[in-house]
């Protein structure tokens, strides 16, 4: 740290690493421990603001001082934080974390293949990030269900030993936010 900087205030450092759930921020990355950057250099803006400010791991942190992670891309990062935490619980942006997880592996290991995210979420290669819910607990996603980004298999649930659950999978309008997610496009 430049000995003329001072330190971020703690209420604003907190706000920060609130904002990330004290991970990086980078949705592909999640990992801890992490220290915040600045989105535009110190050196040119001079101050702590929250809108400027974003909680990143060591690794990420550095490759974005050496410019493999651009500046457009980490205000996306820092805007899809915004979007993501003020409308989804944290049980929505699990299952979400899931699926960008998944098509992140998926993207790294056929990075010469012509299969679309649309192939990779019908299952067609590999699970996107499925699953099963029992069936009363489908209030737990509901703001992705209300925003059509899940839906519900419209089959009858099926019955197991502790109860009835169904298949939870990504629309066409999930899958486009996933990979939008994944590429650091807007939200």
């Amino acid at each position: 740290m430049a000995q003329d900087r001072p330190d971020i205030p703690t209420p604003l450092k907190r706000a920060v690493l609130v904002e990330a759930g004290h991970r990086c921020a980078i949705p592909t990355c999640r990992q801890t421990p992490v220290e915040i950057a600045h989105i535009t250099p110190w050196t040119k803006v001079r101050e702590h603001r929250f809108e400027n400010l974003i909680s990143l791991c060591p690794t990420c942190h550095a490759r974005f001082d050496r410019g493999e992670i651009d500046r457009k891309a980490m205000l996306q990062y820092k805007g899809n934080l915004e979007v993501l935490n003020s409308r989804y619980t944290d049980t929505e942006r699990q299952f979400l974390k899931v699926c960008v997880q998944n098509w992140e592996k998926f993207r790294s290991e056929h990075l010469n293949s012509d299969v679309t995210l649309d192939e990779f979420r019908q299952g067609r290669v590999v699970s996107l990030g499925n699953m099963k819910l029992h069936t009363d607990m489908w209030w737990l996603l509901s703001n992705l269900l209300d925003d059509g980004i899940i839906t519900f298999s419209n089959e009858l649930p099926a019955l197991f030993e502790n109860g009835l659950v169904t298949q939870v999978s990504l629309t066409d309008k999930g899958c486009s936010l996933i990979g939008r997610v994944v590429d650091a496009e807007p939200i």
